[in-house]
Formats: structure tokens, sequence, C-alpha cells
């Protein structure tokens, strides 16, 4: 148990808004906060995100979430908030009481301050790298992002004690001289296997669900799976309303599923499709732990320790071949059962928060002790 020290979490998006990187944010927060850190967080705050901006404690966690403009994302699918002024003196003093501050990705314009304030105030920080370099389907969004990860990227990564990529493939995305003095370590996410576990009460109904969860971005490979409608089962979608102009009785919309929420949508699927690319989201953990046999989209970056066991099958989805690899798999109702009992007994033995929490403590104990 570690108590009296304080770490701040600064992320460009916080929960009730739904996404991945939120759900870390609060699985790493909410369980340091239950071994005896002061936990604070710094993140977005307006209608797109679901939260009024103002201070308030959640969960034994100090929240401070500052008003953003957030329409890149309504409009264009890109996670970019443009932040209000006060950001820079919430950061200041949130960074001055801190013991060692935890910064979420580079991309970000929190991060940027984050990380200058820690510069200018001598505060310790890690990096906590989530996504590789997304090779979005638009040339300005790839030719944008290239040019923040060579300047405010570089500078953010530099300044860092420790560098946390998610995995070997993000790991591989890091300048090289990231690399130099060992700063670079993989903490690959967790789940929590209690709280996404298989239905014990599982009826199927007229015809196999099959969950897709993300935004309908190209980054999350959501046309792909919209083509892939066939008449052997149903494609329910987590992550949005239904877009206009796509009738397809097939496809069924959830909406903005609140996290809470997500555990109960996943025991209602019978499989999942993953079409991202450039990441491998925290959605496979959550669906093999929720016994559900998964369609990998084949992208270098799905190809990780989570996917690497039983329970996956991967995909060549540009070549349009989920249809097929749909019907094959719904075909088998004993099959695919098997096949998503081999992925939860994988997750089981090998993922958890626990974990993932040793590793940040013994990560922000050495940064402490480095600074003394």
């Amino acid at each position: 148990m570690t108590t009296g020290l304080q770490v701040l979490h600064v992320a460009h998006q916080v929960l009730p808004h739904v996404g991945g990187l939120e759900a870390v944010v609060a699985a790493e927060t909410h369980g340091l906060a239950a071994r005896g850190w002061r936990v604070s967080v710094v993140g977005s705050a307006g209608p797109a995100t679901g939260a009024a901006p103002g201070r308030r404690t959640e969960d034994g966690v100090s929240v401070t979430r500052v008003r953003a403009w957030n329409g890149l994302e309504e409009r264009f699918g890109v996670p970019f908030p443009v932040f209000s002024p006060r950001l820079l003196p919430v950061l200041a003093r949130e960074v001055r009481r801190a013991d060692v501050v935890h910064v979420h990705d580079v991309l970000y314009v929190s991060s940027w301050l984050a990380a200058l304030c820690c510069l200018l105030l001598r505060t310790p920080y890690v990096v906590h790298r989530h996504v590789g370099f997304v090779h979005h389907s638009s040339p300005l969004v790839r030719l944008v992002q290239g040019v923040v990860l060579a300047t405010w990227g570089r500078l953010v990564l530099g300044g860092a004690r420790v560098v946390l990529p998610i995995d070997e493939h993000v790991a591989a995305s890091l300048p090289d001289r990231v690399h130099e003095g060992a700063k670079v370590e993989v903490l690959g996410n967790g789940v929590d296997t209690e709280l996404y576990h298989p239905a014990t009460d599982r009826t199927s109904g007229p015809r196999p669900q099959v969950l897709f969860v993300g935004r309908f971005v190209p980054k999350k490979g959501f046309d792909l799976v919209a083509a892939a409608a066939g008449d052997d089962y149903d494609l329910v979608f987590a992550g949005g309303d239904r877009p206009p102009g796509l009738d397809d009785p097939r496809l069924h919309f959830l909406g903005a599923v609140p996290a809470a929420r997500m555990p109960e949508v996943y025991r209602s699927a019978d499989a999942m499709v993953i079409a991202s690319t450039g990441e491998c989201p925290l959605t496979v953990l959550e669906a093999m732990s929720s016994g559900l046999p998964v369609l990998l989209r084949e992208d270098p970056a799905l190809h990780s320790a989570w996917t690497a066991g039983p329970g996956v099958r991967f995909v060549d989805m540009e070549r349009g071949e989920l249809a097929a690899a749909l019907r094959e798999l719904v075909a088998d109702p004993d099959e695919m059962r098997r096949v998503g009992a081999a992925g939860r007994a994988h997750v089981v033995g090998a993922f958890s928060w626990a974990a993932h929490l040793d590793h940040l403590e013994a990560t922000y104990r050495r940064v402490l002790g480095e600074r003394r």
C-alpha cells in the first residue's frame, strides 16, 4: 500500500466519453486510488464528452474537466478537443501539486501543455503511448498527424522519464532516440475478467448477433464491417446512431453506450468484429474476456500478445473476406462457443488490471527514486 504520494493523469478525454483510452484511464486511476495513491485527473468537458466543466471527486479520484470544443470529432471523426485557455492554469496548478504526472499519448494539446508544465516545474512525468501512427483515409489528417509527431510529439516523448507503449508494435513506432537509455517499457492493457464474463443464461435469438464497438470512423473500420451485412447474422453497432442513408435492416445501432453498460452488451452478443487499423483496442480484451470469438482485421497493429493465443481469427477485410468468415463462424454454434471459451481462458490466465497496476506503481517509484 502506497500512501501520501500524488499522481496526476492527463488525458484529452475521460469517462463518460466512451472509448478505450478513457476506460484505461479509469481503470488505472481508480485502481491506484484503491491502493492508497492520491489521484487527480485533468480532461476535457463539453456536450460531446457527456460531462460539464468543473472539479469533482469520483470514486476517490479528483477529476477536473476543462471546457473544450469537440467539433473535429463530431464532423470528421478526429478526437482532438480544442481546449479553452483555462487549461494552462489548471494544469500548472495540478502539476505543481503532483509528485509524478502520467500523460496519455502525445497528439493532444493537453499532452503538450502538461509536458511543458512538468519541464518548467521540474515534475517528472511518464508518457503512455496508446496508439502508433494512424493511417487515416484523409491525406490531410495523415499530414497533420505526421507533423505533430515530428514536433510536439518528439518534445513530449523526449522529456519523459519513461515511455509506456501498450505493445511491441507501438513501441517500434517510437523515434530511435526514445529507445536510448532503456526508457521504453511495454505496458499492455488489462481487463476486469470478473466484470467482463460470459453470459450464464444466454439464449440465442433468431439470428446470431455480431458486435462492433467503436466510433464510426475509418480508423475503426466501420465501413468495412457495415458492408459485410449478411442474411445469416445481424450486425450490432455500439458507438453511435445509425448514419443517414444506411437503411439496411440487418444493421442494428445501440447508440453511444455508457461504459457501465458495455459488459451487458458483450454478454448479449455471439461474436465480435474488430476492424481497427494502427491500434489494438481494449475492446479485443473485453470481448475475449466475455467469451466471444473475435474476427480481427489483418493489420500489423492487431498482432499483439492479446491476439497471439486462441479465440481469434485474422481476416483480410480489405479484400471483402469478412462476410464469408462470418457465415462460416455462425454456421457452427458449438464451435463458436468453444472458440470463445478458449479466448476467455487465454485472457484470464495472461492479463489482469492487477498486474498492470503492479507494473505502473513500480515505474512511478523508480521515477520518484531517480528524482531524489
